[in-house]
């Protein structure tokens, strides 16, 4: 599959390609959805062996493992085949390191996303499913989960591009699993945090917390982040904002950072890290996740750099730098006059 060109006019192979590259993506989410990556896990097997393991139909398993061996996913070798090795550390459900419930939340946005054009004629979200208490809490351990997954690929990069500093009390407004949080008191023995998201997150939360041996420096509050006012107790010296402020409309946007410089100690810091808007001519990764945001949200939209820093403008808070995390995001720093 051939790669799109950057700041080029595509031309018909680029088009054809684009066309045809959903293809390998959902077949490997539907292969993770139907259990064949834990068929296969612990060595080679036949496709007569996977198909009994699964009670699935031989031929039609035969082929979908042909089509995996062919997108790179499986290893062929004669008439066995095997995860290749990132499948069988990360995405087989009895594996410790398991990374796979992105695969989860991508397999659920695929209807979605056939619903666009409906979406786009009413400008009305999606409705949220209708579920049981249990699967509820079910598909919030998933989400979360998954948001974890995702947020341990960049700690690393998250730590050294925040001004932090050891005894520092750091807010995390919509803080998913925290994990950013957790991985900063791990490497930073004096600090704390006050970690905010929904109740549902609290179990979750803390029991990440205890693993990592921080538990006692991380206080969880559940709430709703549009109308808390984050006033917790003293001010805090710096404040992240990680992945939030697209899911909301410009107002509520800015209400909420207006809300978080209130909090913020004089001469303290607020890290947004963000999906930004790059300019006209390629506005990148953020542009498409706007329509994630089309289906889910009422008011959610992306934001460039630019609409971000006139935000902080208006507050008279200082813009300081900005910095790549990787190539969807970045973290803006901006500060609080002393």
């Amino acid at each position: 599959m051939r790669s799109l060109k950057k700041k080029e006019l595509l031309d018909i192979d680029d088009i054809l390609s684009l066309s045809w590259s959903w293809r390998p993506s959902m077949l490997m989410l539907q292969a993770h959805n139907a259990g064949i990556f834990d068929a296969i896990a612990g060595g080679p097997k036949s496709a007569d062996e996977i198909a009994a393991i699964l009670n699935f139909d031989p031929r039609s398993t035969l082929l979908v493992l042909l089509g995996l061996s062919g997108v790179g996913l499986l290893e062929k070798s004669g008439q066995t085949f095997n995860n290749i090795e990132v499948i069988e550390k990360h995405f087989i459900k009895s594996s410790d390191d398991y990374k796979g419930n992105i695969f989860e939340l991508d397999h659920r946005a695929l209807a979605n996303w056939m619903r666009i054009p409906e979406i786009v004629e009413s400008g009305e979200p999606i409705p949220k499913p209708e579920r049981t208490p249990d699967e509820t809490k079910a598909w919030h351990e998933i989400f979360i989960k998954a948001m974890d997954d995702i947020a341990h690929r960049f700690s690393k990069r998250m730590f050294e591009a925040l001004p932090l500093k050891d005894g520092m009390e750091i807010l995390d407004i919509g803080c998913g699993p925290a994990t950013y949080m957790i991985e900063f008191c791990k490497r930073m023995k004096n600090l704390s945090s006050v970690c905010f998201d929904k109740p549902q997150s609290e179990h979750i939360v803390n029991d990440f917390a205890h693993k990592a041996g921080v538990g006692e420096r991380i206080k969880f509050i559940g709430g709703d982040l549009t109308k808390s006012q984050f006033s917790f107790g003293s001010l805090f010296d710096g404040i992240l904002i990680s992945q939030v402020l697209h899911i909301f409309g410009e107002e509520e946007a800015k209400s909420l950072l207006k809300k978080a410089e209130m909090v913020l100690a004089p001469g303290g810091f607020i890290a947004i890290h963000e999906m930004t808007l790059g300019p006209d001519k390629d506005p990148g990764p953020a542009a498409v996740f706007a329509i994630q945001m089309m289906l889910g949200t009422k008011q959610g939209s992306v934001y460039s750099k630019d609409t971000i820093k006139g935000w902080f403008k208006d507050l008279g808070m200082s813009w300081e730098k900005v910095i790549r995390i990787d190539q969807r995001s970045e973290v803006m720093i901006v500060r609080k006059s002393a």
